[in-house]
């Protein structure tokens, strides 16, 4: 739900616009490279409005065989991108992790999204 509150700093008025809803959809996937499963890859869910990254961002660690999967979801609209050797990046700078999300894949959150997506497509993973 979305409610509009307006305010008054000094002299100025100002919109506050506050969304509040629980993330309750897990994303679970695969990372891969050449087909095959990418173990260690950081994976990080972007929202596409970077300015909410730190509350939004998701990261998990891909497994093994590549599978990965991110906790509370909240709804909204995302790129998925796998990061070989990221461990020590900055992902949370917009800057930095700008550069990754064009070989990210979209993902649409919704609130009437399943408890559990389980995405078609393998997430590419790229190179630090």
């Amino acid at each position: 739900m979305r409610r509009g509150n307006r305010i008054s700093v000094a002299d100025k008025p100002l919109t506050l616009a506050v969304t509040v809803t629980a993330g309750t959809t897990r994303i679970e996937g695969f990372a891969r490279k050449s087909g095959k499963g990418v173990a260690g890859a950081m994976v990080v869910l972007v929202p596409s409005d970077l300015d909410a990254i730190d509350s939004l961002a998701r990261r998990d660690q891909s497994d093994s065989d590549g599978s990965f999967s991110l906790r509370d979801v909240a709804p909204g609209t995302y790129k998925l991108v796998a990061i070989e050797d990221a461990w020590k990046l900055d992902w949370a700078d917009p800057h930095v992790i700008g550069r990754y999300l064009p070989a990210g894949i979209s993902v649409t959150v919704s609130d009437r999204s399943s408890k559990t997506m389980t995405l078609d497509a393998a997430v590419p993973v790229q190179g630090r």
